[in-house]
């Protein structure tokens, strides 16, 4: 049996309680040995009751971040990274969109030398409604824009939220450059791929974008003006 002792999976939360247990049950099955950090931003609901609450063998810590100064997803996941000791790491939504299963092909990557590894959406099964497909499709084209003209890091789903990479290389990057990430946005990867220099080894993992049963989407005009202010970033 494939061991994940040496990954950590990264679950940013904000009023997730319907879904998170039934997330937990199924990384215990899909990755033994993994530690799962849940990082929340705040939840009102019983999301943490809930993590708490768990009783599988999996490792989970439960990252409080209630009473920060800053909130938003990125913010959340930065500070779970630099609380992550193991080798890699492993980000995903708690809402089910994001395949547990796809985990071990994600390791296998990370194994195999790559220094990220990216989700790549195959197929919505979410029915999206015109607005957002086009809010996607731009906000795609014009991050794929900045990073040709910076010639940084590329791949196909830089809007992507289901990714995994080396841990030592995001951790020296937050204590150089944090400034550059927009903490309060969503897109920790964009943040990330138009910060580093054009020198990792990327590879992509295709997947099928779930359906939504649980939670509500957090794609909001803030969350769009946030995103689209970190492109001069």
């Amino acid at each position: 049996m494939n061991t994940f002792s040496d990954l950590t999976i990264i679950i940013p939360t904000l009023n997730e309680e319907k879904a998170i247990q039934i997330l937990l049950e199924k990384l215990e099955q899909c990755a033994p040995g993994a530690k799962v950090i849940v990082t929340d931003d705040g939840s009102t609901d019983n999301t943490k009751l809930n993590v708490m609450s768990f009783k599988g063998n999996l490792n989970v810590q439960f990252l409080d971040r209630s009473k920060n100064p800053v909130h938003g997803l990125t913010a959340s996941v930065l500070d779970a990274i630099l609380q992550t000791e193991s080798t890699y790491f492993l980000v995903m939504d708690a809402d089910l969109q994001h395949p547990p299963k796809k985990i071990p092909e994600f390791h296998e990557k990370l194994n195999n030398g790559f220094d990220l590894v990216v989700g790549k959406r195959r197929k919505v099964k979410e029915k999206w409604s015109f607005h957002r497909k086009l809010i996607s499709y731009s906000a795609t084209i014009l991050g794929k824009i900045v990073l040709f003209l910076r010639n940084k890091n590329k791949c196909q789903d830089i809007m992507s939220g289901f990714f995994a990479s080396r841990t030592e290389i995001w951790k020296d990057i937050i204590q150089k450059k944090e400034h550059k990430f927009a903490l309060e946005g969503y897109k920790v990867l964009f943040d990330f791929l138009k910060t580093f220099p054009n020198k990792l080894k990327i590879q992509e993992v295709e997947y099928d974008f779930g359906h939504r049963d649980y939670g509500s989407s957090k794609i909001n005009k803030r969350v769009i003006w946030l995103y689209f202010k970190s492109l001069f970033k």
